[in-house]
């Protein structure tokens, strides 16, 4: 049961939190005392991070703005000095907890896909982290819309963030092993499960494990528990089973 999630929020110029001084130092990791402590950054598995979109040698600051000027905004104008103003929007890309795949692959796929999406915005950096928990892209993404910097338009609220993830799923087409766009709550999952146990009752008998095989092994890995029952698996045997993989 894996999906690929999109979170975006505003990066401010100036201030003491989200801001594009902030964003760099943590996804550049120049935060000494996010590694090995309370962020929970592997400093020996940095090395495996990997930039997707190169800041050569600038700062976010310093790339935001140049494009900003070579689009010809006038960023003396009163409107860029607001105090939340949003420069730039970030964008975090992840996958549920304990997927596997080619995650640089699908990354740099979602690039294409971001491009896309928002065709007059600008990617000023882009950068997969392998030293955390579950590996994630951070993009700095500069926000224009109909020619205007619009960070409040990019970021969106929830139907923009659910219409940015189903698209993003489709974009993917089930290369890399992602099984659903989004969750669903309510009256809506309640009529998603009555559709797809319909569907599944309708599969003839040699269908079932090439089109399920693969959400139902994501499903038992995790929540095993209803599988193990209806197999008639012990609890015991699972402590067995754990004791001869330790040895």
């Amino acid at each position: 049961m894996s999906k690929v999630t999109v979170f975006a929020h505003n990066l401010r110029l100036n201030g003491h939190k989200k801001t594009l001084a902030l964003a760099e130092k943590h996804n550049c990791r120049l935060i000494a005392q996010e590694i090995g402590g309370y962020g929970g950054i592997d400093g020996k598995r940095t090395p495996l991070n990997l930039e997707l979109v190169s800041l050569n040698g600038s700062s976010y600051e310093e790339a935001v703005l140049t494009v900003l000027r070579s689009l010809g905004l006038d960023l003396s104008h009163y409107s860029y000095r607001k105090k939340n103003r949003g420069y730039a929007v970030e964008l975090v890309f992840s996958v549920t907890a304990g997927h596997r795949c080619d995650f640089n692959a699908m990354y740099a796929d979602s690039l294409g896909w971001l491009r896309d999406f928002y065709p007059e915005s600008h990617i000023v950096h882009a950068v997969v982290h392998h030293d955390e928990d579950t590996p994630h892209m951070h993009v700095i993404l500069v926000p224009i819309v109909n020619g205007r910097l619009d960070a409040n338009k990019v970021c969106g609220y929830k139907g923009v963030s659910s219409k940015r993830n189903i698209s993003l799923f489709e974009y993917l087409d089930k290369r890399y092993g992602l099984t659903f766009p989004v969750y669903l709550k309510g009256a809506e999952k309640k009529a998603g499960a009555a559709l797809a146990i319909l569907h599944y009752q309708k599969l003839p008998e040699n269908a079932i494990k090439n089109i399920l095989e693969q959400p139902i092994l994501q499903s038992i890995y995790a929540r095993p528990e209803p599988f193990l029952y209806a197999l008639g698996i012990s609890y015991e045997e699972v402590l067995v089973s754990m004791k001869t993989t330790t040895t």
